[in-house]
């Protein structure tokens, strides 16, 4: 570092603060030390580095802790809590941030006056880099926050479409892989899957990417072709179910009602699992999503701590592995028999 303060003509402390991203150092600075570093081959020692975000950590939460919004975007400012998705990633990345030392508070984006602009100042005036996005009800809405000024991610089913934030979110090929070989060992032959394209898109088509990957190679008389739908109405998904019979239905707990108003008992004529499991007494998908929530929260306190403020010019995206959760509706087929 001596090197690289000598060479650029600033002091080692300038040199360390623009290697660590500062805003305190003027951006032009900070660019010409990292050419400068990397011209003369200096690279940071990782214990060195981890133990300064130790060292800040350590102060944020002996003094006070450091806020991190959670933007939301329902039509009242409560209207999330209705959301299972958005409580579980909520709880989960409140209890993270409090074993960092940060603390998350709620930021309603589409209150009644409130735009990115004003948001933005007051998120500034308070101090706050971090923002958490939480699921959007409206996917094609514009998050239009100051986003040089923050250090961001969304914990939702696909990037924002009007802007590129790091997410966190269930790994859905695996949610498929993982349902797919429970219900095998279970011995059901014919799993059917069913959507409406409005889920389908919010996945990024990655639901059906796994179907079809679990069906490549099984004999023809076990593939039951997935229905992907616009036209989401039980008329429509019992058409399927006594045209395509499968002998087990993965998708949202609406589609095993409307199986059983018209007629389906479940789970002696069909078993039926969720793509994620909601309720105690259905068999399903556990998308962990408190660790969704946790995994967010971890991209933005990583971003805080390396002064990466700002949209990222190549998003990443964390995927958290599911489970299977074993539940009546989907007993095996042997069990019904004996």
């Amino acid at each position: 570092m001596v090197r690289v303060a000598e060479a650029a003509g600033v002091s080692q402390m300038t040199v360390s603060r623009s290697l660590r991203n500062d805003p305190s150092i003027p951006s032009a600075t900070r660019q010409r030390i990292k050419r400068i570093a990397a011209q003369l081959g200096y690279r940071p020692d990782p214990m060195v580095s981890q133990l300064m975000a130790r060292l800040r950590q350590s102060r944020v939460s002996k003094t006070a802790e450091e806020t991190v919004a959670w933007i939301t975007t329902h039509p009242t400012a409560t209207g999330w809590r209705n959301n299972p998705a958005s409580v579980a990633f909520h709880a989960g990345a409140t209890a993270r941030a409090r074993e960092l030392g940060y603390r998350i508070e709620e930021f309603w984006f589409t209150a009644p006056g409130m735009n990115g602009h004003r948001l933005s100042e007051i998120l500034r005036a308070r101090g706050i880099r971090g923002v958490l996005v939480a699921p959007l009800v409206n996917a094609e809405l514009v998050i239009d926050l100051g986003w040089s000024s923050f250090a961001a991610a969304s914990c939702a089913a696909l990037a924002l479409p009007s802007v590129r934030l790091h997410r966190a979110c269930a790994h859905y090929v695996n949610a498929i892989h993982v349902a797919w070989r429970e219900l095998a060992r279970l011995g059901y032959k014919r799993i059917g899957l069913a959507l409406p394209t409005d889920n389908h898109k919010r996945v990024a088509g990655l639901w059906l990417a796994g179907a079809l990957l679990e069906q490549r190679g099984l004999p023809a008389r076990q593939v039951v072709p997935p229905l992907v739908t616009d036209d989401w109405r039980p008329e429509t998904v019992l058409a399927w179910m006594r045209k395509q019979r499968p002998d087990v239905v993965l998708s949202f707990r609406q589609v095993c009602d409307w199986l059983q108003a018209g007629g389906v008992r479940v789970p002696e004529d069909c078993g039926f699992a969720l793509l994620h499991i909601e309720d105690p007494l259905f068999a399903g998908v556990d998308e962990h999503r408190p660790d969704i929530g946790a995994a967010a929260l971890d991209l933005v306190v990583e971003q805080i701590n390396a002064n990466q403020l700002g949209l990222p010019a190549k998003p990443k995206t964390v995927f958290v592995e599911c489970s299977w959760v074993d539940g009546r509706t989907a007993p095996g087929p042997n069990e019904i028999r004996s």
